[in-house]
């Protein structure tokens, strides 16, 4: 039974494609009414189950779209009475009311999964639904909607449905495409909604253009898409990777743009003029203000793309530039960026400029025995109480190991020499790591260099003013 259970998807999957293949080969115009209609409502039955074995996190998107499955296929039965039964293929009708009230169930139960997958802010996400559905809305209006416009057989209300489908099937489609370009994972579950969107789709547009050329008969091949639908969106619900649709995904920094959403930014972006071309080449009459409003809504919605992606450039710049001056450890400036503020203290208008070259005292043999975890954090307890000595605008670097310098601008030779006691008194407080005590100290040089000293030649001399605070019996500072 439980392996029943786990493979239910796939035996409805099969059996709904056996279902669509008998409705094609029945010779009985009912016969394949009842098939269908009973493939529609196993799609909700279906639904229920898988909501109620697999338990997602959320569940009302998934009721929304059994909702939703539930109206298209009462639809389909009562179109097929109006046309077959009663012999009264009338336009717009009953039918339609429900055929369209399920477009909405259907966008809100995929926009909940989008919600329930990725609750925060997804941006870029958004924007490329939008580039994406405002470029197909823009082929829609010239091979599905205008006819209809100027359809002078249509009464306002048959002309009002017309367009609502068309309408609906964008709608559809902006939630789809917001779904497929979000950010998450996708289990077969989602592979399988997806399809079933997709066939849905296909199914309506082939037949808009059936409807506007040769005309649509109930059991047409199209019937198999709409079919094919019902298979899926059952099948998707039974997967026991349904619950993974709805559950958080984990936060992913946005990345570059793909090569194949690329492809397909930059083929909605040219759908305006496209449509533009094309109905010039058909020699119909071009509705300036449609495209000129497809043009604009798609050029604002490149622009604000294309500002995110300078943004994140920034960021991503500036976090490399942090990365590449900073310290792994201690967070402090590593040697890299030490140099270059040491060279722009005495080049540029500061001056006064003191400099600290501290040399950790006993570190490196409670290193060697406690390890190097216990070594590293002593090192970030040192670069936290050099942080409570020094000023703000003072600059703390590690130079690698247990040196450390302290750029001091304007600031006195007698200031510094006064700072670099406090952070001798700070160093040889004991360290607390879990039940050992450990002592250490500091040996520190200090000097004092003017605008315009080399640069090369005062870090000399600090290093030499450190060496002598260490062979003077360590834990002291020397002024050089």
């Amino acid at each position: 039974m439980l392996r029943f259970g786990r493979h239910a998807w796939s035996v409805f999957l099969a059996v709904s494609v056996l279902v669509v293949a008998a409705c094609f080969l029945a010779p009985w115009e009912p016969v394949k009414m009842v098939l269908s209609g009973l493939l529609g409502v196993s799609a909700v039955v279906a639904t229920v189950v898988g909501v109620a074995r697999h338990r997602p996190a959320v569940r009302w998107p998934w009721y929304g779209m059994a909702t939703g499955w539930l109206l298209f296929a009462a639809g389909d039965v009562i179109y097929w009475v109006q046309s077959s039964v009663l012999d009264r293929d009338v336009f717009p009708s009953i039918a339609d009311a429900f055929y369209l009230g399920s477009y909405p169930l259907l966008a809100g139960g995929l926009l909940g999964l989008v919600r329930a997958r990725r609750p925060g802010k997804d941006r870029p996400g958004l924007l490329d639904a939008l580039v994406l559905a405002t470029g197909a809305a823009m082929l829609s209006w010239v091979f599905l909607m205008e006819p209809y416009v100027h359809a002078s057989d249509l009464d306002v209300l048959a002309r009002a449905v017309s367009l609502a489908y068309p309408m609906a099937d964008l709608l559809l489609l902006a939630v789809l495409v917001r779904l497929t370009t979000g950010r998450g994972d996708q289990p077969p579950a989602y592979r399988l909604s997806v399809a079933a969107m997709v066939a849905m789709l296909v199914g309506d547009v082939v037949y808009g253009f059936m409807e506007l050329t040769s005309g649509y008969n109930a059991g047409d091949p199209i019937d198999a898409a709409w079919m094919l639908m019902y298979a899926f969106a059952g099948a998707a619900a039974l997967h026991p990777s349904m619950a993974d649709m709805s559950r958080l995904s984990p936060p992913v920094a946005e990345g570059p743009i793909g090569v194949r959403r690329l492809i397909a930014l930059a083929a909605a972006s040219l759908m305006a003029p496209a449509a533009l071309v094309i109905e010039w080449l058909r020699g119909t009459e071009i509705n300036i203000p449609v495209i000129v409003s497809g043009c604009v809504i798609l050029f604002l919605l490149v622009i604000a793309r294309l500002h995110g992606l300078v943004v994140l450039l920034t960021d991503t710049l500036k976090s490399t530039e942090v990365q590449a001056s900073t310290d792994q450890l201690t967070g402090l400036a590593n040697r890299r960026r030490f140099h270059t503020c040491w060279q722009q203290s005495l080049t540029g208008e500061v001056g006064p400029t003191a400099l600290l070259y501290i040399d950790l005292d006993g570190f490196k043999p409670v290193n060697d025995k406690l390890g190097h975890d216990a070594g590293d954090n002593i090192l970030l307890g040192v670069a936290d109480r050099l942080r409570g000595v020094v000023r703000a605008g003072d600059v703390i670097a590690r130079l690698g190991g247990d040196e450390f310098a302290v750029i001091l601008p304007w600031t006195d030779d007698r200031t510094a020499g006064a700072i670099a006691e406090r952070i001798v008194q700070e160093l040889a407080q004991p360290f607390e790591l879990g039940e050992r005590t450990v002592y250490i100290g500091a040996s520190i040089g200090v000097i004092t260099a003017a605008q315009g000293d080399n640069p090369n030649a005062q870090l000399r001399r600090a290093d030499t003013a450190m060496y002598a605070a260490k062979g003077a019996g360590r834990g002291r500072v020397h002024h050089g």
